[in-house]
C-alpha cells in the first residue's frame, strides 16, 4: 500500500498541470520570504560584531552605562584601565577612543555620519593586516584610515583615494567656526553595519585634534592576556578589581551582547522573527490550499479506495507524499532565487548577507515542517469523510 500511496501522489500531481505551477509558485515566495528574513537577521547579527571581532582583545573593559556598541560606548576614565594591569594573567591593554562624527560629502557637502576609531600607534587595537600595516601612516597629523566598504558617498571618498593615492576630507563640527580638514592615508575593509554607514580609524592624538575630546576619555579597553591564562578567569579577577565602575566580558560575551541588544531590545530583531513567522504561515497556507485542491478534486475516489479497504495510514501516505513533494520541489527554486536576492542586496547595502549551509539546511527543515503541518491539517476531512456521503 505504501508503494501505491507514493505513486497515486505523484500522478496527481504531474495530472494537475498548471494548478500544479501557481501552487509551487505560491509556496516558492513563502520561502523565499523566510530566506530573505533569516539572511538580513544574519547581516544585522554579523555586521553588528565586525567591528568587535576585528579588535585585538581577549577581554573589554567598558564603563559603568555601557549597554551596546551600537550605542557608541560611554567614556570612563583612563586610569580605570591602569588599575586592570597589575592583575595576573593581564599582558597588556590598550585604550580604544571610539565617538560619532561627521565629515562633509565631496558631492555637495552635507553630512556623513561615521565611526571614529583610535589608539595609540604603539599599541595595535586590530587583528586585520590592512589596518596594521598602516599604523605608522595615521601617527602622522591630520591623517585617517577609511573603510573602504563604506556606503552611501563615502564611496567617492574612496574613489578619490583609489584614483589620487590621498584625498582629504572635512570634518564637520558644529562648535568650531573653522572646520578640520584632515587626510585619507589608506583604506581597511570591515564593512557597515545597519546602524553605521562608515567608519575612520586614527591615532589617540589625531582623534583629539579632530574631536577636541581629551585623552584620559576612553571608550573600551582592550586586554590581551597572557598564553597561560584563562579569558573568564581575568575577566572575574578584573571584574572584582574594578567593581561597579565597570563592564567586563570576554570577546564571545561582548558579541553576544551586540547580538541579544539587536534581538531584543531593538524594532528591527522583532520584525525579522515576525517576518519568518509570516513566511512560515504563509507557506502552510499555500500548501494547505494545494493539499485541499487534490482532495477535493479526488474525494470520490477516496472514498472508493476507503470503501475497499484502504485504511487510513494509506491516506496519511498519500497526502503526506503529495505535502512534501510540494514543499521540496519549491524549496530548490527558493534556494535559487534567495541567492540573487542576497547578491543584490549585499551589493547595495554593502552588508554580509551570505548564504551559509547552515541556514539552508535549517530553512530546509522549516519547508518540511510546513508541509507535515499542511498535511496534519488536510489529513483531518480524509479521516472525518464517510464513503457513503462522498458519493452523494
Amino acid at each position: 500500500m505504501f508503494t501505491v500511496a507514493i505513486q497515486l501522489a505523484f500522478r496527481q500531481l504531474t495530472h494537475r498541470g498548471a494548478k500544479l505551477v501557481g501552487a509551487l509558485l505560491g509556496v516558492c515566495v513563502a520561502i523565499v520570504l523566510i530566506f530573505t528574513q533569516v539572511g538580513f537577521q544574519n547581516a544585522l547579527y554579523d555586521s553588528a560584531v565586525g567591528i568587535p571581532n576585528a579588535l585585538n582583545a581577549d577581554v573589554f573593559i567598558a564603563g559603568p552605562t555601557f549597554h551596546s556598541w551600537a550605542d557608541s560606548p560611554p567614556w570612563m576614565p583612563r586610569g580605570t584601565l591602569y588599575e586592570a594591569e597589575g592583575i595576573a594573567g593581564v599582558a597588556s591593554i590598550t585604550p580604544l577612543y571610539t565617538t560619532a562624527m561627521q565629515v562633509a560629502s565631496p558631492a555637495d557637502g552635507h553630512s556623513l555620519s561615521a565611526y571614529l576609531m583610535a589608539f595609540p600607534p604603539g599599541q595595535p587595537a586590530f587583528l586585520r593586516e590592512d589596518i596594521n600595516r598602516q599604523v605608522a601612516d595615521v601617527a602622522m597629523a591630520d591623517r585617517v584610515l577609511m573603510d573602504g566598504e563604506s556606503r552611501d558617498d563615502f564611496e567617492l571618498i574612496r574613489d578619490a583615494f583609489l584614483k589620487n593615492g590621498s584625498t582629504e576630507v572635512v570634518v564637520l563640527n558644529p562648535s568650531e567656526s573653522l572646520q578640520k580638514v584632515v587626510e585619507v592615508s589608506g583604506l581597511f575593509g570591515i564593512g557597515p553595519s545597519f546602524s553605521i554607514d562608515g567608519s575612520v580609524i586614527t591615532s589617540d592624538l589625531n582623534f583629539y585634534r579632530m574631536t577636541g575630546i581629551p585623552l584620559d576619555r576612553v571608550g573600551l579597553g582592550l586586554v590581551r592576556i597572557r598564553p597561560d591564562a584563562d579569558a573568564r578567569t581575568v575577566r572575574a579577577a578584573i571584574q572584582e578589581k574594578l567593581g561597579d565602575r565597570a563592564h567586563i566580558f570576554t570577546k564571545p560575551e561582548f558579541a553576544a551582547n551586540e547580538v541579544r541588544y539587536y534581538a531584543e531590545e531593538t524594532p528591527i530583531g522583532y520584525i525579522f522573527r515576525m517576518g519568518l513567522v509570516v513566511g512560515v504561515l504563509v507557506g502552510t497556507v499555500f500548501i494547505s490550499q494545494a493539499l485541499h485542491g487534490i482532495v477535493n478534486d479526488n474525494i470520490k475516489e477516496y472514498a472508493t479506495l476507503r470503501a475497499m479497504g484502504y485504511d487510513q495510514s494509506f491516506f496519511l501516505t498519500l497526502v503526506t507524499t503529495i505535502s512534501l513533494t510540494l514543499a521540496v520541489c519549491a524549496y530548490l527554486p527558493s534556494t535559487l532565487a534567495a541567492w540573487g536576492i542576497y547578491r543584490l542586496a549585499a551589493g547595495a547595502t554593502k552588508l554580509p548577507l551570505q548564504m551559509k549551509l547552515g541556514d539552508m539546511s535549517m530553512i530546509f527543515a522549516v519547508v518540511v515542517a510546513m508541509g507535515m503541518a499542511a498535511t496534519m491539517l488536510a489529513i483531518r476531512k480524509l479521516k472525518a469523510a464517510d464513503p457513503v456521503d462522498l458519493f452523494s
